[in-house]
């Protein structure tokens, strides 16, 4: 079992009847960066996910949900900021 980190729009990443980030929204965004790839952060059910995300991979996380208009929470419900 691991630790998931989520890119969402919604209040809370479990939330089901809020915004989400449609997947062509998710692939332009990788499209323009050279420096990201779906993996290790994919897409499903509206958010994107990544397992057990290193420091590095949380940063990054947080360039793109800048960008997707969107927030970065964790399985808890934290939220992270860079």
């Amino acid at each position: 079992m691991g630790y998931d980190v989520h890119i969402t729009r919604r209040e809370n990443w479990w939330d089901e009847e809020e915004q989400d980030i449609n997947p062509a929204a998710w692939e332009a965004v990788v499209a323009d960066d050279l420096g990201l790839a779906m993996a290790p952060m994919w897409w499903t059910a509206g958010r994107i996910v990544s397992k057990n995300p290193s420091d590095a991979v949380i940063a990054t996380m947080c360039q793109v949900a800048k960008v997707l208009n969107a927030r970065v929470q964790g399985d808890d419900g934290e939220y992270y900021d860079a």
